[in-house]
């Protein structure tokens, strides 16, 4: 078996039909707040803003370059969402739904699975779920977007499970071989570890010392996970194990992801944009041992199979 195999006609999803579909329209109007508030943004409009705010740096040149490029990416999430949910999705080169749904589970994991809990105590501790960094938005931007950024990464990981379980289910039946060589093995493991330290390191860093922007109590809990998900899926990866071989892919899937995914997004999206010496230095380590891992996992056990 190969990467590009194509599922037989008779394999089975893991949702119905129409739970899929059904799936699949969840994810799509979960992005729809967010890529209509980017349309509006770059029409002139001041929705969402505090009202009576004086001039605002959403229409400068860096944030509508910004509001550009993550309208595309929201654009191309739908569009996995689509081939995810489609049969002609099966029949896609993997790599076209492979990257770009690691780049999706590696931004949006942390979100689904940090910041419910994170609005949860931030609310009951310090009564308000503002994330502290939203300058002219009001609080609420931040709950519609970032709620529907968790709905959406829910949803997608639904839709990615099935769409895997029908085109390769036989290489997720077994379990992830241990990577070689040794060395390169735990070289990369190490720069996951030093990632997911520093992330630790940020979310319980006292304010002023951590990454500005990421200060509220829900963005720490979200840093606390990142570091949670790099361990875990370093270890599901790095280490021969028969037991649970789809636990150990899922988890390898999306700690591989969260670290490859997590640093380069938040050198874009801390410090407001300026360049914290700590977090390039583990991005550096993390990103290419992250893909590394997760890669090598892919192609050994579709050589085995």
């Amino acid at each position: 078996m190969t990467m590009t195999s194509r599922p037989s006609s008779d394999v089975r999803g893991l949702l119905s039909p129409n739970a899929r579909r059904v799936t699949a329209a969840i994810a799509v109007l979960a992005l729809l707040p967010y890529a209509v508030l980017k349309v509006m943004w770059l029409a002139g409009s001041r929705i969402g803003m505090v009202p009576g705010a004086g001039p605002s740096h959403m229409h400068d040149a860096r944030m509508e370059i910004g509001n550009v490029v993550t309208l595309v990416l929201a654009a191309i999430g739908v569009v996995v969402v689509l081939a995810l949910s489609q049969r002609w999705g099966l029949r896609t080169p993997w790599w076209v739904i492979v990257l770009p749904a690691a780049v999706a589970t590696g931004a949006l994991a942390p979100i689904a699975l940090g910041l419910p809990i994170g609005v949860v105590l931030q609310a009951a501790i310090a009564g308000d779920v503002s994330s502290g960094g939203e300058g002219d938005l009001l609080p609420a931007v931040f709950a519609v977007v970032y709620g529907g950024f968790a709905l959406y990464g829910i949803a997608l990981a639904a839709l990615f499970a099935d769409y895997a379980h029908r085109r390769w289910g036989a290489l997720l039946s077994a379990p992830p071989r241990a990577l070689r060589p040794p060395a390169a093995r735990v070289a990369a493991v190490a720069a996951l570890g030093a990632f997911a330290a520093a992330a630790v390191f940020w979310a319980l860093a006292p304010s002023g010392a951590g990454l500005a922007g990421w200060e509220s109590l829900a963005q720490r809990t979200v840093l606390v996970v990142v570091a949670l998900l790099t361990l875990l899926g370093g270890a599901a990866l790095a280490t021969a194990s028969p037991a649970r071989p789809r636990t150990r892919w899922a988890l390898g899937w999306i700690g591989c992801s969260t670290a490859a995914v997590q640093g380069p997004t938040l050198l874009l999206l801390a410090n407001d944009a300026t360049i914290d010496p700590l977090l390039l230095a583990v991005t550096i380590l993390a990103t290419p041992a992250a893909a590394w891992l997760g890669l090598s996992a892919l192609r050994r056990g579709a050589a085995h199979r």
